[in-house]
């Protein structure tokens, strides 16, 4: 074999993955946890057509805000939840139900496969339930971005993004979820229960311990602030677009935060709530 020929195979090989990943990427890619989703199509798709897209789209943008938006969501944080809905660690009585009805004897596996499917849909808050979900004014996501970018040392409240990063993108690796672009609403009430102890999966305590340390408006807040929060704007501690910290006519200071984001200047302070689940 000449030198020619020994080197195209060589190329040939090394790209070999990455041609099968493009092909079928759901049953070759390797997830950041080193483990190789099954790649069931087949099994996936009936599960999420018939038990998860009624409430999270079959895309995992979800229509109604008091439920997850599961699309870009990271797969470690993703497997952590359905393993903790099935033990019980985590309750929600939807949740649980949804749950038990992956068969036993291929659970693991369909964890798996359902967390990596999600975490590889693109999150589109156009046409999810942000897309028509009212906007706050720029004083409450201006203390929302604060408290998310600076905590409130004085309280004892750190910084959010200290975990879930500056572009709300969450930590894979430690199962840390994304925030930028949840619904509010959901955001809202996974703080109050972590806040009251109905929710106490967290590793430890730490939301726990932070949530019961927020008002119920600084909740607000900071949901709104996840909600409107664009990753493709911030690049590391700052923004990407430095346009945005401008504060010229139509365009806002916040970071990350675009100005179609905001309410009017006479829209009402959006008060506390307690969303219904």
């Amino acid at each position: 074999m000449n030198i020619s020929k020994r080197v195209a195979r060589k190329i040939l090989t090394a790209a070999a993955p990455l041609l099968l990943a493009s092909g079928a990427q759901a049953a070759t890619a390797p997830s950041y946890l080193g483990q190789i989703p099954g790649g069931d199509v087949a099994q996936i798709k009936s599960i999420v057509a018939n038990t998860c897209s009624a409430c999270h789209g079959a895309h995992g943008n979800s229509l109604m805000a008091q439920y997850p938006n599961l699309a870009g969501q990271n797969q470690s944080y993703l497997i952590k939840q359905l393993e903790n809905f099935h033990t019980g660690a985590r309750t929600n009585q939807i949740m649980q139900a949804m749950v038990a009805t992956i068969p036993p004897a291929n659970f693991a596996a369909d964890v798996k496969d359902l967390a990596y499917y999600f975490s590889q849909q693109k999150l589109n808050p156009k046409i999810n339930a942000n897309a028509t979900d009212p906007k706050t004014t720029l004083k409450v996501l201006t203390l929302g971005e604060h408290i998310y970018r600076s905590g409130m040392p004085a309280s004892g409240i750190p910084a959010c993004m200290a975990c879930h990063e500056a572009d709300g993108m969450g930590n894979g690796p430690m199962a840390i979820p994304r925030l930028a672009g949840q619904h509010e609403q959901y955001v809202f009430t996974q703080l109050e229960q972590f806040s009251d102890g109905q929710r106490s999966n967290d590793p430890h305590s730490m939301m726990r311990m932070i949530a019961s340390k927020l008002t119920k408006n600084q909740m607000t807040a900071v949901a709104f602030y996840v909600q409107s929060l664009n990753p493709g704007l911030v690049l590391g501690d700052g923004p990407k677009n430095y346009e945005q910290m401008k504060t010229r006519r139509n365009q806002t200071p916040l970071i990350g935060v675009p100005a179609d984001q905001v309410a009017s200047k006479n829209a009402k302070p959006t008060p506390a709530k307690t969303p219904q689940l």
